[in-house]
């Protein structure tokens, strides 16, 4: 009884913060992004204990000094500045965009764009929302599906959740916690698609793993801007075996005898490759999910060679190129 009392109390609260809100508003095409942020952004952000000042502060409409981010060799624009950058604790935590009613949140370049805009890094926050009045949805920069979309007719049901993911303790939480993302995952996030293709000319590979009998995968470091992130590469037995054969016979019969399905080892030496790859599909890992690249091509590359590249202060933060779809490499 008391559980329900409670419950119960809940929705009448949210029925209040949104002032009697008439849902037929979001049919009126007149209805665009402004009155979504007035009547429908802001007693969400105020509820949930957002405010004009103090450490969870509201900061709306914050620019960019340098409106893209680097991936790869290319700069990615950043075309948006979402509504709201709010903080918790006195830092950035949290994006949130607000988009006319007609407005696809899921799979768009909204999304896209709302990511981009939160790992840039003048902002570097763990989460970024979109809510067009009919749906709130929320996302993870560290994962590819949204964390929660939520009808606004069932707001006050699913209030527990909006709270856990969205509010100052737990966005000022998120941002204790450290992780290294997952370079393909982001290239997903903005925008790439499975099997498009990306070149990638200065490789340096030293973890190795089995999946399985006729798979292997191993992984690497690569950068977006200054933020370490670690590319997970596919190869079938032929291409693992062909990339085998770029290093010296002792390194190579280490690896042979070393790897088993399950395990990853290291080298004894690194072996350098320059990779022609597409973008695989999401996997799920043993903790995380991740997108890794499938390898069609390789050569191999010079120790010396990768050395000089990587004295290049452009190329210690551009490792990859992305290459067009049919046109090959840039």
């Amino acid at each position: 009884m008391a559980a329900a009392a409670a419950h119960g109390g809940l929705l009448v609260a949210i029925r209040k913060m949104f002032d009697n809100f008439d849902p037929s508003l979001l049919d009126d095409p007149d209805f665009k992004e402004d009155a979504v942020r007035e009547e429908i952004v802001v007693p969400i952000l105020r509820r949930l204990g957002y405010s004009a000042s103090g450490p969870n502060r509201i900061v709306r409409s914050k620019a960019l000094l340098h409106p893209f981010v680097m991936i790869g060799s290319k700069r990615h624009p950043v075309h948006i500045v979402p509504d709201y950058l709010l903080h918790s604790d006195g830092r950035p935590g949290l994006v949130l965009d607000a988009k006319r009613p007609d407005t696809d949140l899921v799979k768009s370049k909204h999304a896209e764009q709302a990511y981009s805009y939160a790992i840039h890094p003048e902002v570097r926050v763990r989460f970024y929302a979109l809510c067009s009045g009919r749906q709130l949805v929320a996302y993870d920069i560290y994962g590819i599906a949204p964390i929660f979309v939520i009808d606004f007719q069932h707001i006050g049901r699913e209030w527990a959740l909006v709270e856990s993911v969205l509010s100052p303790k737990n966005v000022s939480f998120a941002a204790e916690m450290h992780f290294v993302p997952d370079f393909g995952t982001a290239v997903v996030k903005m925008g790439s698609s499975s099997g498009q293709p990306w070149f990638f000319p200065f490789v340096k590979f030293q973890q190795f793993g089995c999946v399985r009998n006729d798979l292997y995968t191993m992984s690497v470091g690569i950068q977006i801007d200054d933020v370490e992130h670690l590319a997970s590469f596919d190869a079938d037995k032929p291409m693992f075996d062909k990339i085998l054969q770029f290093t010296d016979s002792e390194n190579r019969d280490h690896i042979r005898e070393l790897i088993a399905p399950g395990q990853m080892i290291t080298a004894l030496r690194p072996i350098y490759a320059s990779l022609d790859a597409v973008v695989g599909r999401p996997t799920r890992g043993q903790h995380d999910a991740f997108v890794p690249f499938l390898i069609k091509g390789a050569q191999r590359l010079d120790e010396s060679a990768f050395q000089a590249a990587e004295a290049l202060s452009e190329i210690e933060k551009s490792p990859c190129q992305r290459t067009q779809s049919g046109q090959g490499r840039n």
